[in-house]
């Protein structure tokens, strides 16, 4: 099962990578989707390297029952590699593919792409606040099929290091089901 879950995240981290020969360019896409597609493909290109490290899930308290949480795993431990361009804008691109263990204490898969808009000098503190959208594979989640996601990012920045937080709602509305706030951090390598 692991080999099928390493297969399909593999998959996943290809479709990013830019390829020589390409049954569509960017600009067959439209306006809208041809522009992400340049900036992701822009990003990964020109863009330098860094690493990630994942560290930490709180279970909110509220959305989960005591005994639930006793159960899950905190220590989201894992890692992967990016490509990033920080623009004149003050805008940080960055396209990645992570792995780490989540919270049943299986290796979830992402490929995907962050932006970030930064405040204050680059040589100090920056903090940031952005998006993702990634496809994700957990296999407590449609049998290990990959599915999109967007979430919200909120970033502390200063050097080559930022330290990033992500909330993963519940969306069932029921408990046990979401409601996580996710801590990771990356390093530039460039």
């Amino acid at each position: 099962m692991l080999a099928i879950r390493l297969l399909s995240f593999l998959v996943m981290l290809a479709a990013l990578l830019p390829s020589p020969v390409r049954a569509m360019e960017c600009e067959d896409w439209g306006s809208v989707l041809g522009r992400g597609c340049r900036t992701i493909s822009d990003t990964w290109r020109n863009g330098g390297n860094e690493l990630f490290i994942t560290g930490y899930a709180y279970h909110v308290p509220a959305t989960w029952t005591p005994e639930k949480r006793a159960e899950l795993n905190s220590n989201a431990w894992g890692g992967g590699y990016g490509r990033f361009v920080d623009d004149a804008d003050g805008d940080n691109h960055a396209v990645f593919g992570i792995a780490f263990l989540d919270s049943h204490r299986h290796v979830q898969f992402q490929v995907g792409y962050a932006w970030h808009h930064f405040w204050g000098p680059r040589d100090g503190v920056q903090v940031g606040l952005g998006y993702t959208a990634m496809i994700a594979q957990r296999p407590d989640i449609w049998n290990g099929v990959p599915f999109p996601v967007v979430l919200p990012l909120a970033a502390m920045r200063y050097g080559k290091g930022t330290l990033e937080m992500t909330f993963i709602p519940t969306l069932s509305g029921n408990l046990n089901h979401g409601s996580t706030l996710f801590a990771f951090g990356r390093i530039a390598l460039d």
